[in-house]
């Protein structure tokens, strides 16, 4: 008896562990990208639930907000159509295999295990290739429609900024004008500018315009098409950012690409924190 159940066991403990699966790289990406989307789609959900219940808001940055938010909830589907058409092809890959089938024994049996073994891996690394082709082709095409959809959430995006920054302006100058008038100007010097060039508005260095001041440190230091990389940090990049810098990085014709390395930098500006 004891032997009987000794050799139904043994089955069981000489069989290997099924190696884990791996997922290529492209669909390793699709997923991490379709995370990122969810991610930034909560975080502007949450803000415009949050703008909703404080009850300052006004309808109009409501509306922008949400605008917002369904350009990001656009990509999110796109990204969940993306992962879903890999991870079908993957399991495709995934099915079975030809498995090569060795002779008993004997010299002539080893040239022909040696055959079908090189057979079989020629024949697995055709599949890979196919597997490798179809999903670059799925993520190409999913990269142009997702050129746009990025393009459209940061123009919501930084449309739904401003509006903000705008209401809370508004707010700041009303409380002003309620707690009186500032003190007046030194003689020769307009209200709101003071004596030192340097600290007005909009300034940078004595004698050099607001518009002069950005253009050297911003986007247009670099020259045309140039990355904004050395002084924008893609750390933070949600997925809006991510998939524009990805986009300019990838775009060959000049003129596009200075266009997409704009609208990235005048995102990330749009969406910093004061």
């Amino acid at each position: 008896m004891g032997g009987l159940i000794l050799l139904a066991l043994c089955p069981l403990v000489s069989a290997a562990p099924p190696s884990p699966v791996i997922s290529p790289p492209e669909l390793q990406k699709a997923r991490e990208d379709l995370r990122l989307s969810q991610e930034t789609r909560d975080r502007i959900a949450g803000e415009a639930s949050a703008l909703k219940a404080s009850g300052k808001a006004s309808a109009e940055v409501v509306a922008a907000y949400e605008t917002y938010l369904a350009r990001v909830q656009d990509m999110v589907v796109e990204n969940q159509n993306l992962v879903a058409r890999m991870e079908a092809a993957f399991s495709v890959h995934q099915g079975p295999s030809p498995v090569a089938t060795a002779p008993a024994s004997g010299a002539e049996s080893e040239d022909r295990v040696k055959a079908l073994d090189r057979q079989f891996n020629e024949s697995l690394a055709a599949f890979d290739e196919l597997l490798l082709r179809e999903l670059r082709t799925l993520q190409a095409a999913s990269a142009r429609r997702m050129k746009g959809l990025a393009e459209a959430a940061a123009q919501a995006g930084r449309k739904a900024g401003e509006k903000d920054r705008e209401a809370a302006g508004e707010k700041s100058s009303s409380a002003e004008g309620a707690e009186g008038s500032a003190p007046d100007a030194a003689p020769g010097e307009k209200a709101g500018t003071g004596g030192d060039p340097a600290k007005r508005p909009g300034s940078g260095k004595p004698g050099e315009t607001a518009g002069a001041s950005q253009e050297a440190g911003g986007w247009g230091s670099g020259g045309a098409g140039a990355p904004p990389s050395a002084y924008t940090s893609s750390a933070d990049d949600d997925i809006v950012a991510r998939q524009l810098r990805e986009a300019a990085e990838k775009e060959t014709d000049p003129e596009l690409k200075a266009k997409l390395w704009k609208e990235y930098e005048d995102y990330k500006k749009s969406r910093a924190k004061p």
